[in-house]
């Protein structure tokens, strides 16, 4: 109780619990569609479009969330043609991600501190503004996940028969790719660039490794991501660590219990 009477736990417990459920549906799907890699990647070019929203003096995470759609669903675009393969596009962006973003902070000075901060995020620094930004992105990935589920299932399992059944492949996996790049700018403030990806991949995996059905999946992946964003938060607070760094922590400890108990029972 004395950790919620305090406004910014509030505020970071209430956008740990909204990112870590959007990421976690996002995570089920992605990894599904062998695109867990896509976390690293867009979130390494969103280090990008925050080091640019700093030169143009735009609001960061619109701006941010804005870029890394755009690329996002360029990598979508180029892709779909076969010209280039999939882990290939990837590992581009993430390259021009970073080079942009090291190419800014060279070219102009006394950003570094302020960058740092969006590198190994922090929850408990949220302000209302980014609360606010971040309850409307919760709302989208809920409504989108909300209406494409069984399409997104479908789609995930096989290519072929969703379009039979009348599914637009390619309208499905750009939104599926802008709504995964809104959880990642989203992910950034609870966990920073370098540990965003981690928010959809390890509870997904997770999930996956001792879910019994698809459904069983996303529910505990949902789970796992929340209540690790929960620990994360409470040794945080307690303890004096980074929240980024005990979120994450939290979620390989699950990952490791998850995966004992599949040892053990197999």
């Amino acid at each position: 109780m004395e950790l919620l009477s305090y406004d910014f736990v509030q505020r970071g417990i209430l956008t740990g619990l909204m990112v870590g459920i959007s990421s976690a549906l996002a995570g089920v799907f992605l990894i599904l569609r062998r695109m867990a890699f896509l976390g690293a990647g867009l979130s390494h070019a969103a280090f990008g479009g925050i080091a640019l929203s700093m030169v143009l003096g735009v609001q960061p995470f619109l701006f941010t969330a804005f870029f890394t759609l755009l690329v996002g669903n360029l990598v979508q675009l180029v892709t779909s043609h076969r010209r280039v393969p999939g882990d290939a596009a990837i590992a581009l962006v993430f390259s021009g991600g970073v080079a942009l973003a090291v190419l800014i902070l060279g070219w102009v000075k006394g950003f570094g501190e302020y960058i740092f901060g969006y590198l190994f995020g922090n929850i408990l620094m949220v302000t209302r503004e980014e609360l606010l930004f971040t309850s409307l992105s919760f709302l989208i990935v809920l409504i989108f996940f909300s209406l494409s589920y069984k399409r997104l299932v479908l789609l995930s399992f096989s290519e072929e028969l969703a379009k039979l059944k009348g599914t637009n492949i390619a309208l499905m996996n750009h939104l599926l790719i802008s709504v995964s790049s809104l959880v990642i700018v989203l992910a950034i403030k609870a966990v920073g660039i370098i540990l965003a990806s981690s928010m959809i991949v390890i509870p997904s995996l997770t999930a996956l490794l001792i879910g019994r059905s698809f459904l069983s999946s996303v529910l505990i992946s949902v789970g796992v991501s929340v209540l690790s964003v929960l620990m994360g938060i409470v040794l945080a607070f307690y303890y004096d660590l980074p929240p980024s760094g005990a979120t994450v922590g939290a979620m390989i400890l699950l990952f490791s219990l998850a995966f004992l108990k599949k040892s053990l029972s197999s």
